[in-house]
Order: structure tokens, then sequence, then C-alpha cells
């Protein structure tokens, strides 16, 4: 597990580091600047290949007054040590200055006594630029000097210049993603010990560049009570182990309720990502005219059908509500609302779900939330004997709340865990970087994916990968978490072969076959 740190936690660890476990800050610093220093020789030579056996590249170390520039200050001194003649900006008054970064311009006063220390961003050719204008305590908007730094920064950007920011790019707000009126387009940066919210939401995660954790000596016992948000780790993201003594009823059974007349892509869809990611069976509940073509594309899928026929609504309710809850019966998982439209059939077959589910565990997606969406309360109860999981995108979830797309857009932690305790349900909530709370609050951002995933029917992947996920025997909580890690980590193994552009929702399926951690590599070589 990784956490994903606000100013406030990281500070507070920062300072109990110090003061409590008797790490000096300067220590901390060092620690930083070297691997700041580390990141710029490893860049050089994809920069200009012949800087790997020479000194000559053309560094600009642009520091603030705070400790993020006393971090630059100090890998511009070590580069230094190293053969390097970085230039130096100082923006800001001297005065002001952290004493922890006045002893870092002290020490590099010191071994180079002649060295010239500009007072603006220069005009000029750099091949690297190390910003540490500001770290994570920025909470205005950039103005002044510091301005026009940044947009210094910026232009040499544009010609060329590669950028390694300290800690988050400058002119991000840590706490919120936000650009404080202006902010450096890093190619990379070096986060110490934690990632910020800041820079894993958007907008501040497109101006992060690549981001590289640099483990610097703060340890999670720094924190005086668990950060609030979570991620998983890499060698967390992987399918529930099997066993070798099995069948396919050990695996689970999933129930997909999707598709509607003539509409079948999406129950496919969401049926064979259940499958794909390890559930034994899976049963596709849908409209009786989707037979055959789900039959022909899915040989794998057990289908039960329902009929509906205008005027003759009370006899197919009668028929409709037999097959359906012979259906759920046989099932372990249930998810509804990939393409089941919102006719008044849908809003039948919905509602009964609800009443003859009993207790079996629940995903909502699609129509099926914008069902919901009418009358949210139906869920109140509902997930107090068994897990609910809801995979609203932004309007949908505006339909869920009366929210605007831009309110919950501008807070999507909040607005997830607020309906998750209300309801008691897991909610994941897709966008460009998924939020997931669940039922009892906690928070979770998925890191992996990509912009290639946003294309239709990628949602009803998801949806089956989490009801997969929990007829194994994953909590719902749970299987909310990982799913929207295994759908995004499907996606990356997607793009590779598919591109960006190109990538389709069948892709990402695909992908799920690809999916390995380093522990599934070693359980594979001890079965050889």
């Amino acid at each position: 597990m990784e956490y994903i740190v606000n100013r406030e936690e990281m500070a507070v660890a920062d300072r109990r580091t110090a003061e409590e476990m008797h790490v000096p800050s300067a220590v901390l610093m060092e620690r930083a600047a070297l691997h700041i220093e580390d990141a710029v020789e490893r860049a050089l030579p994809c920069i200009k290949l012949d800087y790997y056996w020479n000194k000559n590249a053309a560094i600009l170390i642009v520091a603030g007054p705070g400790n993020n520039g006393g971090d630059a200050l100090a890998a511009g001194r070590i580069l230094i040590e190293k053969g390097y003649r970085p230039d130096f900006c100082l923006i800001g008054k001297p005065e002001k200055l952290s004493a922890l970064a006045r002893e870092q311009l002290a020490s590099l006063q010191a071994i180079e006594p002649d060295i010239e220390v500009l007072d603006k961003v220069p005009e000029g050719s750099y091949d690297l630029l190390i910003d540490g204008l500001f770290g994570i305590s920025l909470s205005r908007d950039v103005a002044g000097e510091f301005l026009e730094a940044v947009e210094g920064m910026n232009r040499l950007k544009e010609s060329g210049t590669y950028i390694i920011s300290v800690d988050i790019a400058s002119g991000i707000d840590s706490d919120t993603g936000e650009v404080r009126g202006a902010a450096v387009r890093a190619d990379k940066t070096v986060v110490m010990e934690y990632r910020k919210l800041g820079e894993v939401l958007y907008p501040g995660a497109f101006f992060a560049g690549n981001v590289e954790v640099a483990h610097i000596g703060i340890v999670d016992r720094a924190f005086k009570k668990e950060p609030r948000v979570s991620a998983l780790s890499n060698d967390e993201i992987d399918f529930p182990p099997r066993k070798r003594d099995s069948h396919k009823g050990s695996y689970g059974k999933v129930l997909i309720i999707a598709g509607s007349e003539g509409i079948s892509g999406a129950a496919l869809l969401s049926a064979a990502a259940a499958l794909r990611s390890g559930c034994g069976m899976v049963r596709i509940f849908t409209h009786e005219n989707n037979y055959s073509t789900i039959a022909a594309a899915l040989p794998e899928a057990l289908i039960s059908t329902y009929r509906w026929e205008k005027g003759g609504e009370s006899a197919a309710t009668e028929e409709l509500k037999s097959a359906l809850s012979k259906a759920l019966s046989w099932c372990d998982a249930v998810a509804i609302g990939p393409g089941i439209g919102t006719t008044e059939c849908s809003r039948v077959i919905f509602e009964l779900t609800l009443i003859e589910s009993g207790k079996l565990p629940l995903v909502i997606d699609a129509d099926g939330l914008n069902i919901l969406a009418d009358n949210p309360d139906l869920l109140k109860g509902q997930a107090d004997e068994r897990g609910i999981v809801l995979t609203p995108h932004l309007m949908e979830m505006s339909r869920l709340t009366s929210l605007t797309v831009a309110e919950i857009k501008g807070n999507l932690l909040d607005t997830a865990r607020d309906f998750s305790l209300k309801y008691n349900a897991a909610v994941v909530l897709k966008d460009s970087r998924t939020v997931i709370s669940t039922s009892d609050g906690r928070l979770f951002i998925n890191l992996n994916g990509n912009d290639g995933m946003a294309t239709a029917g990628s949602g009803d992947v998801l949806t089956g990968i989490i009801a997969s996920l929990i007829a194994q025997g994953v909590a719902a909580d749970r299987a909310a978490v990982l799913g929207a890690a295994l759908h995004g980590r499907a996606g990356d193994e997607a793009v590779a072969k598919s591109g960006r552009a190109g990538l389709i929702a069948g892709d990402i399926v695909d992908g799920l076959k690809n999916i390995h951690t380093e522990k599934s590599k070693m359980i594979k070589e001890s079965f050889v």
C-alpha cells in the first residue's frame, strides 16, 4: 500500500522524523539532493549521448527561498563535486531563505567562492533544469518575480530544456492539483518519499511528467495518524490466487444483467471481462433477441433471457420475475446496468433485482445508476448485509447527487466518500484519475491506466472485473479498489499493442490476459 499525502500530513511526518525519530532535517535534505543529482545523471545520456562521457552539459538550478530550494542548491553542489558546471538562479530575497536553504547556499559559496548566483531565470540554451522554486507549501497564486521565473522556465522548456522538478512542479497546489496562476511543465518530478495529492490528481498530474519516488528516510510511523488517501502498490495488483486442486465451481459464478432488445455489446464486454478476471462461470441475463449474437460471440457464457411485450406487461412481469429469480439463485455475485436502458422494462428489472437478490453482493453500473438516480434512497439498508459497489462516471455521479460535474470534478475525494458513507456502499468514481471510496469511507486513488481507455465499453469491462473478483471471494470494498487497478493495468497492457488512439474496450479485455506481478512470475517459475 502506498500513501498519497496532502500538505499537512507531509509536514507532520517531516517534522516528527526530525524531532521524534532523530533524523536531522539536514540529513533528509542531503538524501533528497543525492536522489535529484542521480536523476540528472540518468537523464543526461538520454538527452545527448555524449554526456555519458563528459561533464559539459548545460545545467541550470532554479531555487526558491524554502527548503525545496535548499534541496535544489544541494543537488547543484553535488553536481559540482561530480565535475559539472551548473548555473544557479535564486529567486526571492536572500533574507527570506529558510535556515536549511541558507546553509546550502553558504556551503555552495564556500566550495565555489567565485560562483555567480543569478536573481532571475536567464534566457539562453540549457540541456537540463532543476526546478526547486516552490515545494508543497504553496497555497496562493504565483505572482511577481516568482511568476516571471515560472514563465522563464517554461520558455526554456519550449526551446528543448529537460526539466526535473523537486517534489512537485512549481506552481501546483499539492492538495488539489490546481494550477496556482502558472506552473512549471516538468518532464520528471523526483518526489520525496510519498506522492502528493496534487501531482496525482489532474491537472497537476499533467505538469508532473514522469514521477519518481525517492526514499529519503521518512517512514510510515512518522505520520501522527494514517494518511487519508492510499493507492495499491504494483505488487498488490494481481488476481486472486488459484488452487491446483480446484474446478470451475471453486472460483465463483457471476450473473451479469445487461443489454436490452437488440443491444448486446455491453453485456458481452462485461461477461468477457468477468471470465478473463478468473471467475469460474458467467451467466448473462438479457433480452431474448440477443441470444444468438451472444451465444456466437461468447460461447463460454451461459445465457438466460426474458421477453417484454407492450400491452402484456403484467404477464411479462411475472415471466421476467420467474426467470430473474432463477438466475439470481444460481450466482454468487450480480452486476447490473450495462446497456439495459431506462425503459419501463429496465426499471422493473432493476427494482426486482434489488428485491430478489437478497444478500448477494451487487455491482451497479451505467443504466442501473441512471435508474437509481431517480431514487438513490433505494440503496438505504441494502448494503447492511451485503456488499454493494457503484461505478459512476462524472455525469452519472451528477445525477446521483444533484451536484454539477464541475463541482464533482473539483472535489472527487469528498464526493465519493460522502456518498459511500451515506449509503454504506463502495463508490468507484471514474475520471481521468479514478477515485475509490470504500463503504466505510477509506479513500484510494488508482495510479495506472491511460487516456486510450477513454473509449466506449471501457466501463462495462470494469464492471465485469469487479463482479468477478467478488464472486471469487474478494470483499466488495477490496474488489472495488483492486478491480479499478486491474482495469487500469489491463489498459496499460493493451495500449502497448493498440496505441492510445486505436484502443477499444475489447483490447482491455485482452490486456487482462497479460497481467502478472513479480510474485506471479515466481510462482510460475517454481512449477517449471
